[in-house]
């Protein structure tokens, strides 16, 4: 059975500033379950360290910039995550621990900044419009199944959640159909 797992999380300098972010909480998952490691970020070429990204309110949607400064990142990574998505979940991927707060990873707990705010990220306290988004990466996977279990590595710190999070993964994964002979 495999989960994915925000790879910053694994301790892997992937994060922007060059930087792992290592999660004692993962030790709670089951032994036998693969955790495939995964950065939304990385994985679309933004590169280590990089500009840190945020999210502005848009009127049609939330974008995906990098603070202080001119590339916009909506379009290819919405892409990709809809691609990786579909292929994963396809794939049987049957959750996902990711990380807190992040604009791709978040779990209903990443800032959207109002759009004024972009000339001095994070900006004053009033720029933050909403601390309950969804990541990109998040968000493609909810919008594929909205029952896809996904925790959030502080989320998963606590024992409980954890236990819910165990549960409700395995009982996906007991569903799944069984794989086509050929």
């Amino acid at each position: 059975m495999a989960v994915l797992v925000s790879r910053c999380l694994t301790g892997t300098p992937c994060r922007f500033d060059g930087q792992g972010r290592p999660a004692a909480a993962l030790r709670l998952l089951p032994r036998h379950w693969i955790c495939l490691d995964l950065c939304p970020e990385v994985d679309l070429g933004m590169g280590v360290p990089r500009p840190p990204v945020g999210l502005l309110a848009a009127a049609e949607r939330v974008r995906l910039v990098e603070r202080n400064g001119d590339r916009e990142w909506t379009g290819e990574m919405e892409s990709w995550c809809a691609f990786m998505a579909r292929i994963l979940l396809r794939d049987g991927v049957a959750g996902a621990v990711l990380k807190a707060r992040s604009p791709s990873c978040g779990v209903a707990d990443a800032e959207v900044f109002a759009d004024r705010a972009r000339t001095a990220w994070p900006g004053p306290p009033d720029a933050v419009l909403r601390r309950d988004a969804d990541g990109l990466w998040t968000a493609a996977l909810r919008a594929l199944d909205a029952s896809f279990p996904i925790v959030s590595d502080e989320e998963l710190a606590d024992p409980v959640r954890a236990a819910d999070f165990v549960r409700r993964v395995e009982e996906r994964h007991r569903r799944r159909p069984a794989a086509r002979q050929a």
